[in-house]
């Protein structure tokens, strides 16, 4: 997108690159961006007068180069204290709840972290369950992926498994395993998905306008539109957490 120099000329704007991790919020599809959270970013910052560039790029990566600038923004981003400081932030586009899933007609009701005491609990290695993992009497089995612990769960080697609200629930679904799983009411954790952008190319008044037209557009028919067009409107949602 260019501008108008002092004297009337043109002056080609740098380049917005925006770095995608491929996934199912944010990849590209014959080259446009595709996902709900690239999708929705898409359309906030071309309202702003912003052309994007997408390119793929493993967010660790994406991070380190929003430091220089050559990146300016990266997308599905968890901001864990380790990179806080390392960009501006905007407001969740989605929240990723850590749902318990068990078998069917296995349910049961939980409201409060005592009520999984006695279950044999599923989750990831390298993931973490605080409410879960503070609570010293609950037996918590870790699994190196999502297949090994959907297998134990299938044969029985654990009551319930611990796992992503929309990408992993939106996977089996499409795989048909759903119909052997139910989710239970409430959820036991979760993780907001922002967008990261770059101090070198982003000021924080420009942040907070973007967090303002980001509240707007989920409370739009076009918000909306894109969750039931990627099949996930029925996923995007806000699970209650369980107490400690």
């Amino acid at each position: 997108m260019g501008s108008k120099t002092a004297d009337g000329g043109n002056r080609s704007a740098p380049t917005f690159l925006v770095a995608i991790p491929g996934n199912l919020y944010a990849r590209l599809e014959k080259g446009r961006p595709a996902g709900i959270f690239i999708e929705a970013l898409d359309v906030l910052l071309r309202k702003s007068g912003i052309a994007p560039t997408y390119i793929n790029m493993a967010t660790r990566d994406a991070i380190r180069d929003l430091d220089t600038g050559i990146v300016s923004a990266a997308t599905v981003v968890v901001p864990t204290d380790m990179i806080i400081g390392a960009a501006y932030f905007s407001e969740p586009f989605v929240t990723e709840y850590n749902v318990a899933v068990t078998l069917k007609n296995k349910t049961f009701n939980v409201s409060k972290v005592s009520d999984l005491r006695g279950k044999k609990i599923g989750g990831r290695m390298g993931y973490q369950y605080p409410l879960i993992e503070m609570a010293s009497d609950m037996q918590l089995l870790r699994f190196s992926t999502d297949g090994e612990m959907l297998r134990a769960l299938l044969y029985g080697k654990t009551d319930v498994a611990i796992f992503a609200g929309i990408s992993d629930i939106y996977a089996f679904r499409s795989e048909g395993i759903m119909t052997r799983m139910e989710i239970l009411k409430t959820s036991v954790g979760a993780v907001p998905l922002v967008a990261a952008f770059s101090k070198k190319r982003f000021s924080s008044e420009r942040v907070d306008a973007f967090n303002q037209a980001l509240a707007s557009f989920k409370q739009s028919p076009e918000w909306q539109e894109i969750l039931e067009r990627n099949g996930l409107a029925d996923l995007v949602k806000d699970w209650p957490l369980v107490t400690e």
